[in-house]
């Protein structure tokens, strides 16, 4: 009698098919888990994006009018909403900076005026729209990327918003408000319609003195 210790067709079919399924249930967790993982590295990075580029306007707009000399009309010159052709455009005097600012070929002259623009554009042309600051007659460079929405707007010594056209006369103070979303132009899009929102008043400390 033949005692022949082995596995069935049957069995053998069905282990592997256990197997399979195992297997295919690792390999969905672990994707998921990349996915997860790679939407919350996008999100951190598009606040961090959005934070940085706020840190930086902010420190901008405080310079905003500043005039040891008190004669050389440092200031608002357009006080736009931020979009595209429309900046925030504003002067102070920065005379010990080591730059031509005023491009006339003395550097640190007194009263030497510097300009500061903020507005949105698109820096790569990848169809994302970009914040872009510009420092006298140069180029915008993106401060913040992948921005939803940029809006600037303007309050008077009362706290009352400003209503354009705004008299750059009556500012003091900017309220800024950003909306980033991912980049729609990564790989992984699972955070792609998460978007985050931030904003501040910055109050004009050197206008109107």
């Amino acid at each position: 009698m033949n005692n022949n210790k082995g596995f069935t067709l049957v069995e053998l079919l069905v282990a592997m098919a256990i197997t399979v399924i195992v297997a295919a249930t690792a390999i969905s967790s672990f994707t998921g888990q990349q996915e997860d993982q790679l939407s919350q590295q996008q999100i951190v990075e598009m606040q961090q994006n959005i934070r940085g580029g706020l840190y930086m306007m902010t420190l901008e707009i405080l310079m905003a009018g500043y005039d040891p000399y008190v004669q050389y009309n440092a200031g608002i010159t357009n006080a736009g909403n931020g979009s595209v052709g429309n900046p925030l455009t504003f002067t102070f005097v920065a005379d010990n900076d080591g730059d031509d600012n005023n491009n006339d070929g003395t550097v640190d002259e007194k009263g030497e005026l510097k300009t500061i623009s903020f507005q949105l554009y698109d820096a790569y042309g990848d169809g994302d729209p970009d914040i872009g600051m510009a420092v006298g007659g140069g180029n915008n460079q993106a401060i913040a990327e992948n921005i939803q929405s940029f809006l600037l707007t303007y309050l008077d010594l009362n706290g009352n918003t400003l209503v354009a056209p705004v008299a750059v006369s009556n500012i003091r103070a900017v309220q800024i408000n950003i909306t980033a979303m991912v980049d729609t132009n990564t790989i992984d899009h699972t955070a792609n319609n998460t978007t985050r929102s931030i904003s501040s008043l910055v109050y004009c400390r050197n206008l109107n003195l």
